[in-house]
């Protein structure tokens, strides 16, 4: 009994002294990358690693290794405030929320994380030379300058990003992934791309560049200059260039997965680690939840829009036909609807919350309607449920274009007058065509299938960028070599300007021997 006692005592202080400690960063005001940002926590805790949160979604744990949570809430709402709420279509009803392209996403995650910069538990936490970590994962949402932080810590970075891989993101870690072949996040193109379409994505990424090159770089990098140089003299380091920190992330996780997404051609220190946010042991649904689904004879559809629309928003027109719309179905019907409403259909339940992961779980379950978010899209196919997706802004487009590529789902556009009939056509489709189902199960077959359980592989690898002292061996050589060489523009301005030499010397040798004639000729007159 001694000596197990004693073992015991060896092998938790071996464990303790193994114990990493990491700052997860994850300020961005959205539920859906809190998610994303509290599971990260919850995997690194159960290996017993110690962790630093900065949030704008705080919550209570227990756990002693959870050591300091930063909230940074209100920088949310003032970002929101000065930089979307002006914004005609930020709801569901006005029908153009699509207006909210990348140029307002761009601008609103920059402004986010300046002003979380400028927050005075953060400034505290980063300019105290005491605090020492192993590693840092930062939620990367198109704003780069968040990978100060790891200079600034002297220590490694690793970037996790939210939605399916694009260029955008993986530029971070490699080359600019061909534009003819890899599709941009807000698009709604599909491979194989036409003349047009090709010349369209083209487009889109040059745009993007310019834009970043000439708004976001330079406030970036002043940003990037003035935050991180004061909280470094703090601390005593010597902060590196813009451009030298720019692209020295250890690793990327990527929250997607083949089935998900396009199958990305990725660098070593790319990781696709899509539903790592799901529990492994799916709580049983609440018994008002469980009655319903138990008791819905010809099955259940489930509706919500996600954590960051609201149904309420939508105009009157369109929450009115669609329940009436609903009252027709001889499915029950579960919609998450965030206000209360009166005489309701007998087969239509209201609720302000719903355990989407538990009721995804049921197999009384039939479809799923949603706007086509990442996680909503992950936890669907998971479980292996078709989707009807209504997609609204961002990554919504793509994933809903995905989904009816690889035939487990329909897309529905977003409109205020036939939105209802629209959705009624695509359940009686689904109704009718067994395909879909097929689909989404066979597809949750291969996305449950993996060698390593997706969270248990995130805290893999960065116990493993940490024993490694950052996995440089993994890093693309893509990251040092200009864009003039990737392009080869070096070697075709020298072709040019011999095949511009060589012209012009085969030009004055016709002309000359042209002249040589002509004197001969002349010559030979006299």
């Amino acid at each position: 009994m001694r000596y197990s006692l004693l073992l015991a005592i060896i092998i938790g202080t071996l464990k303790f002294n193994d114990a990493l400690r990491i700052l997860v960063f994850f300020p961005i005001s959205s539920k859906s990358h809190s998610i994303l940002g509290y599971a990260a926590v919850d995997h690194l805790l159960k290996a017993g690693h110690e962790v630093v949160h900065i949030t704008s979604f705080p919550r209570e744990t227990l756990n002693p290794n959870y050591t300091r949570v930063i909230d940074v809430s209100e920088v949310g709402r003032q970002t929101k405030s000065a930089t979307l709420n002006n914004k005609e279509g930020y709801t569901i009803g006005s029908q153009t929320t699509r207006k909210l392209g990348f140029k307002d996403a761009l601008l609103f995650t920059y402004e986010t994380h300046r002003r979380t910069f400028d927050h005075p538990e953060v400034i505290e936490l980063l300019s105290d030379p005491n605090e020492r970590f192993d590693a840092v994962i930062a939620d990367w949402v198109h704003s780069d300058y968040v990978m100060g932080i790891a200079p600034l810590l002297q220590t490694h970075l690793i970037w996790l990003g939210t939605t399916d891989a694009y260029w955008e993101i993986l530029q971070l870690i490699d080359g600019i992934p061909n534009p003819a072949v890899y599709i941009d996040l807000y698009s709604n193109n599909v491979t194989p791309l036409s003349f047009w379409n090709r010349a369209k994505e083209l487009y889109y990424v040059i745009e993007r560049c310019i834009f970043r090159s000439l708004w976001i770089t330079p406030n970036e990098k002043a940003s990037y200059y003035n935050q991180f140089g004061a909280m470094a003299k703090k601390r005593g380091v010597v902060m590196p260039s813009y451009e030298d920190a720019h692209y020295n992330a250890s690793l990327m996780f990527l929250n997607t997965h083949p089935t998900l997404g396009t199958p990305f051609k990725l660098p070593q220190n790319a990781k696709c680690i899509a539903g790592y946010h799901i529990s492994e042991h799916i709580p049983p649904l609440p018994q008002e939840f469980q009655k319903i689904m138990d008791n819905a004879k010809h099955g259940v559809i489930y509706f919500s829009m996600g954590s960051n629309l609201r149904s309420m928003d939508m105009t009157a027109f369109m929450k009115t036909s669609i329940m009436n719309m609903f009252g027709q179905l001889n499915e029950t019907v579960i919609w998450k609807y965030e206000s209360d409403w009166d005489n309701i259909p007998s087969n239509v339940h209201l609720v302000k919350w719903a355990p989407q992961q538990s009721i995804l779980a049921h197999p009384n379950l039939k479809l799923f309607i949603t706007h086509g978010g990442q996680l909503s899209t992950i936890e669907a196919i998971h479980f292996g449920v078709p989707i009807i997706s209504i997609p609204v802004c961002g990554d919504q487009m793509m994933n809903s274009v995905t989904l009816k590529n690889k035939g487990y789902g329909i897309s529905v556009d977003l409109s205020r007058t036939r939105l209802a009939s629209d959705l009624l056509a695509a359940i009686n489709t689904m109704n009718a065509n067994p395909k879909y189902k097929m689909k989404a199960k066979a597809l949750s077959e291969a996305f449950l299938t993996r060698q390593q359980n997706p969270g248990e592989e995130l805290v893999f690898w960065v116990e493993y960028v940490v024993k490694t002292g950052g996995a440089t061996f993994l890093r693309s050589p893509a990251l040092s070599i200009p864009i003039y060489k990737k392009l080869y523009l070096d070697l075709i301005a020298l072709i040019l300007i011999c095949h511009y030499v060589l012209k012009k010397y085969v030009w004055v040798a016709f002309k000359l021997r042209i002249c040589s004639k002509v004197i001969d000729k002349k010559k030979k007159l006299k």
